[in-house]
């Protein structure tokens, strides 16, 4: 017991580093006053995302003891643990260890350490930070870094609801946000975006509007999060190549909008030969609502932590390609796409399965999960041709096939 009294003394003495942090405690009368829970969730959240490491509560930044009596250690001690498991998302399940140590004036002092081990998940706090403890300190991870240890650590990377920090609540359209949520009775409409995830509250109390809340609710979130547009061409033949572009356009906005747009847009330039035999009949190259589901895929499912990367919509003469950001999950192959569901932006997909196309009034994502195969059979049954899925690096790629004319051949 000596031993590890003297080691916990050593390590006091040897001052914070990234297996260490030091808090003094101040108790009010019903609850820990400070450090605060958020201050205290992002501590463990750092250590967690990291190697693991040791909050000492009770001790100063210089390393001094500074103690918890023993009749407030109790409720420091489920004060911490309501923390770890309420204010980190996932929960975080430290040990809690208690030590008396003796200071400088040769008083026993009372301390806690708050072990943290390192996650098997990544870990973020109630506001939607994503830490890491780097040296003496925490920082902010990186798109890329946080990208990486969600693929390392083998979990669904939730960019969606994490809070876009160049924009803040006032960039989101009252009118949008009223035709989803509708105008609060009960509770306030700050708390109910901050229910929905709409917004989230930074360190500092601001709120910042989420990936998914700036995409629903942004009248052009691609001023914050560059690439969150479809690009869309028209060619002339069957090449990429702009020696055959005929028309092409930036299409922004909420991503209802975009959807409806990119609709028009394939309205618009596709063939529609028709035959007048018997009465005029029609032979459009695609089947419209086939091609919604198709696009509302790629705007959903895409990655948006790609930063500048764009869907793309692409029509040729004989086929029409959509193009979206991300590769598969490790838990998906093109052959399983099929017959299992994955939502990579599962608040992205939550709005928009709220909300109705102006089509035919059809709600935008019906959550049965049979997206994919509705694109490969009535697209099939359209052209006579199967669409194709196909990865090109960190892009998946669908071509669907155009109907034959029937003045062909």
């Amino acid at each position: 017991m000596l031993q590890a009294h003297n080691a916990i003394a050593d390590r006091l003495s040897a001052g914070e580093d990234s297996f260490a942090e030091f808090k003094e405690v101040r108790i009010g009368a019903t609850t820990v006053l400070s450090p605060n829970a958020d201050e205290l969730a992002s501590e463990i959240v750092a250590f967690a995302n990291a190697e693991g490491g040791t909050i000492f509560l009770g001790v100063a930044d210089d390393g001094s003891l500074q103690g918890i009596s023993d009749g407030s250690f109790r409720k420091v001690e489920e004060w911490a643990v309501n923390v770890a498991t309420n204010n980190c998302d996932p929960p975080v399940r430290p040990v809690i260890r208690s030590v008396m140590l003796s200071s400088e004036e040769g008083q026993a002092k009372r301390i806690m350490l708050i072990e943290v081990k390192k996650g098997l998940y990544v870990h973020r706090t109630q506001r939607g930070r994503w830490y890491v403890r780097v040296g003496s300190t925490k920082r902010d991870l990186t798109q890329a870094e946080l990208s990486r240890l969600f693929q390392e650590r083998g979990r669904t990377f939730v960019f969606d609801e994490t809070p876009v920090f160049t924009a803040s609540a006032d960039d989101l359209d009252n009118e949008l946000l009223e035709s989803l949520l509708g105008t609060p009775k009960v509770i306030g409409r700050t708390q109910l975006l901050l229910n929905r995830r709409v917004v989230v509250e930074d360190d500092e109390n601001v709120l910042r509007p989420t990936v998914a809340g700036l995409l629903c609710f942004c009248r052009d979130p691609s001023e914050y999060l560059p690439g969150a547009h479809i690009h869309s061409a028209v060619y002339r033949g069957t090449r990429c190549h702009s020696d055959d572009l005929v028309h092409s356009e930036e299409i922004r906005g909420p991503v209802n909008y975009q959807l409806e747009e990119s609709l028009r847009f394939v309205d618009r330039f596709m063939l529609k030969p028709a035959r007048k035999s018997v009465g005029r009949q029609d032979h459009p190259q695609y089947a419209l609502g086939t091609i919604l589901e198709a696009i509302v895929n790629a705007v959903a499912h895409r990655d948006y932590s790609i930063a500048g990367a764009k869907t793309r919509l692409f029509l040729y003469a004989d086929r029409l390609e959509l193009r979206s950001p991300g590769g598969l999950p490790n838990t998906l192959t093109l052959e399983t796409m099929r017959y299992r569901q994955f939502t990579r932006n599962q608040l992205l997909v939550s709005f928009l399965s709220k909300m109705r196309g102006q089509r035919d009034e059809r709600l935008f994502i019906e959550e049965r999960g049979e997206g994919v195969a509705r694109i490969i059979e009535e697209s099939t049954a359209h052209s006579g041709r199967a669409p194709v899925y196909a990865l090109h690096g960190n892009q998946l790629q669908l071509t669907i096939w155009a109907k034959p004319s029937p003045h062909d051949g």
